[in-house]
């Protein structure tokens, strides 16, 4: 990532430095259609986006396990099902990197019904 002086990042998409307050939308005063398009492509190529697919599907998840009980591949296929352009692979990253973090847990109260319950750190 190639910076100025200012600290502004440089978008080869652009051709432009673009500064780093343009992250914080509420602090950016769009007075032409220019700076808002460079705010929304900086946000998508190098900001923490909370509005992202990625954020949707962990929001899901948590609204499913809330619903219903679900084991761990019916999980992924209800996911699945819902968010068609996602694959498979990122869907069960995320649900692997809950499990290891403990925010998702296998409920192992029963032997033969292994279901995904919120987990000892689970935080909404």
């Amino acid at each position: 990532m190639k910076t100025n002086e200012q600290g502004d990042v440089w978008l080869d998409k652009v051709g432009a430095y673009v500064c780093c307050s343009y992250l914080n939308e509420s602090k950016t005063d769009f007075v032409d259609e220019k700076s808002e398009s460079l705010y929304h492509l900086y946000k998508k190529h190098y900001g923490n986006s909370t509005n992202g697919i990625k954020s949707e599907i962990k929001n899901y998840i948590f609204e499913l396990i809330e619903k219903t009980q679900y084991k761990k591949r019916n999980l992924i296929k209800a996911l699945r099902e819902k968010f068609p352009q996602v694959s498979s692979g990122v869907i069960c990253r995320i649900i692997k990197n809950y499990l290891n973090l403990r925010v998702l847990e296998i409920d192992r109260t029963y032997k033969t019904k292994p279901f995904i319950i919120k987990g000892k750190y689970y935080i909404k």
